[in-house]
């Protein structure tokens, strides 16, 4: 711990935290800042969700349910009580609508000057902007506005008109010694736990059961993956709001003994280190920097995800991954169909993902650019002009 950040203190606000990439990314900083010279709260507007329980677990600080309904309008006071302090405090917010307006105005007023916002989406499922009307008018007060990857930034700037000198680039990052590559011996054992023969090719989506997901996509590679190799398994790790149509469609397309519902579950590491191929199948938005992909990558397993977000600054198609247009199914088949006949080819590029994934994307790397940022916003001293955009 350097003697500059020995009064500092991160405050991270979200709206809850329940299970996705950037609620992951709240929970890889709570842990490691702290080593760093930054000591973490964590506050959560509503419940703590999934992952804000997980936290509480291990003996972190989640303040929660500031909010008792939506629009409740004594969050202010309570979330301006939770703010308060002396030193060089920091607001970091999740870019949850709720917890962007409160935490803006509530840290403006309990005089913490440094405040960052932490953008996780490309758009969003169904509507032209990430950002909502109130996002826009407090957007002023956020010192920082941090994106995933350079091609994240660009969007931000050309088509949510964030200025680019506020946008600094800061990769996700994933945990490379939980999520690798296994031996033969226990990659045989993980099959066997979960029924699967060991000879089967195997391709697996981890994602939540949700429209922009395109599973469909998923089903459909699966139907045409049984009628070249009998043996072929689809792996659907996840729940969602889709389950029970996915299951209907499915049934429909009679891969009963293809695809197989897995649930959420807790052991996504080793069901990656089982698989032959990852799949992500998203369409065009959403997506920004897909830390399901990371995990993959980490596992040394070959992905094969469609053209979105920053995919193609994640890994190299054709060599450390397959990249296909959003939508096509026939390409996602064709691609698993060449993995699947191939085994020498799937180990070379799951090498060469996975030592991209430990040179580039772990999670050691990822806090300590926060930290970094953390130090230049501190540096600065004055923080942001407190102005409300009309």
């Amino acid at each position: 711990m350097t003697l500059a950040r020995q009064s500092r203190r991160v405050d991270i606000l979200a709206s809850t935290l329940g299970t996705g990439g950037a609620e992951r990314v709240v929970e890889a900083l709570a842990r490691g800042l702290p080593a760093l010279g930054y000591p973490v709260r964590i506050c959560c507007i509503y419940g703590p969700g999934e992952v804000g329980g997980v936290l509480i677990r291990d003996g972190f600080s989640v303040r929660h349910g500031l909010a008792r309904f939506r629009f409740d309008p004594f969050v202010f006071p309570r979330l301006l009580r939770f703010l308060g302090g002396g030193g060089d405090r920091i607001l970091l917010c999740a870019d949850h609508h709720d917890a962007v307006f409160a935490g803006a105005l509530a840290a403006r007023f309990a005089g913490v000057r440094h405040r960052a916002m932490m953008v996780h989406s490309t758009g969003l499922w169904g509507r032209p902007s990430s950002f909502s009307l109130s996002d826009r008018m407090v957007m002023p007060l956020y010192e920082r506005i941090i994106a995933l990857a350079r091609t994240h930034a660009r969007h931000l700037v050309e088509h949510e008109r964030i200025d680019e000198r506020k946008i600094r680039v800061v990769n996700n990052g994933i945990d490379t010694v939980r999520f690798h590559p296994v031996t033969e011996g226990e990659r045989s054992r993980i099959r066997t736990t979960l029924g699967i023969p060991l000879e089967s090719f195997v391709a697996a989506i981890v994602a939540a059961l949700r429209p922009e997901k395109n599973h469909e996509m998923f089903l459909a590679a699966a139907s045409r993956m049984a009628a070249l190799r009998k043996d072929s398994v689809f792996l659907v790790v996840g729940d969602g709001a889709e389950a029970e149509k996915l299951h209907r469609i499915a049934g429909a397309l009679s891969l009963g003994g293809v695809v197989r519902f897995l649930g959420r579950r807790d052991d996504v590491a080793e069901i990656l280190a089982a698989a032959d191929a990852s799949v992500l199948c998203s369409h065009p938005v959403v997506e920004t920097f897909p830390i399901s992909v990371l995990e993959a990558m980490a596992c040394g397993v070959p992905v094969v995800s469609t053209d979105v977000g920053a995919v193609r600054e994640m890994f190299v198609d054709g060599s450390e991954g397959f990249i296909i247009p959003p939508g096509d199914g026939e390409a996602l088949a064709a691609a698993l169909a060449a993995l699947a006949i191939d085994p020498a080819a799937r180990r070379g590029i799951g090498e060469r993902a996975r030592e991209r994934a430990v040179r580039e994307f772990t999670v050691e790397r990822m806090v300590r650019a926060y930290a970094e940022l953390f130090d230049e916003m501190c540096a600065a001293g004055g923080g942001v002009t407190d102005v409300i955009a009309h």
